[in-house]
């Protein structure tokens, strides 16, 4: 569905939620619901593993996913789930320092990171760039 938003041409979205943190997932889906009106929070996983087969199962457009997580973590998560659904755009988050992994995202098929305490900031500007192709990896951001 496309329509106007502010200007620019804006299209539906369905993105699912990863985290093991229960209140991360809820926090992360409030705010996405009332930045965009347009996209829906489809689905959330509470692990890697969850994850994977929620992709099987729903083919969200967009994967937000977080890198520490219990079983199968977020990096290994987000190399199936690339492989699994190649149109699925991923991006991850976490709450520490996650420049070492940059090379083994971006081989993995990640889109971008954003560090936990700038979510509220760069999650809607990174989904939008990974839409138009682009990454969203800056490092300079990390606290």
């Amino acid at each position: 569905m496309m329509r106007r938003d502010e200007g620019e041409i804006s299209m539906s979205m369905r993105i699912l939620v990863v985290d093991d943190h229960l209140e991360a997932r809820r926090t992360l889906r409030t705010f996405i619901t009332a930045q965009r009106k347009d996209w829906q929070v489809c689905a959330e996983a509470s692990d890697g593993a969850e994850a994977v087969e929620q992709v099987k199962a729903l083919h969200p457009d967009v994967v937000v996913l977080d890198l520490a997580m219990g079983g199968l973590n977020g990096a290994a998560a987000a190399e199936q789930i690339s492989c699994e659904s190649p149109n699925t755009i991923v991006l991850t988050t976490s709450l520490y320092d996650a420049r070492p992994l940059f090379p083994r995202l971006l081989n993995g098929g990640v889109r971008g990171f954003i560090p936990k305490s700038r979510l509220g900031i760069d999650l809607i500007p990174a989904i939008e760039a990974a839409r138009k192709g682009k990454t969203w990896f800056k490092p300079g951001q990390m606290h």
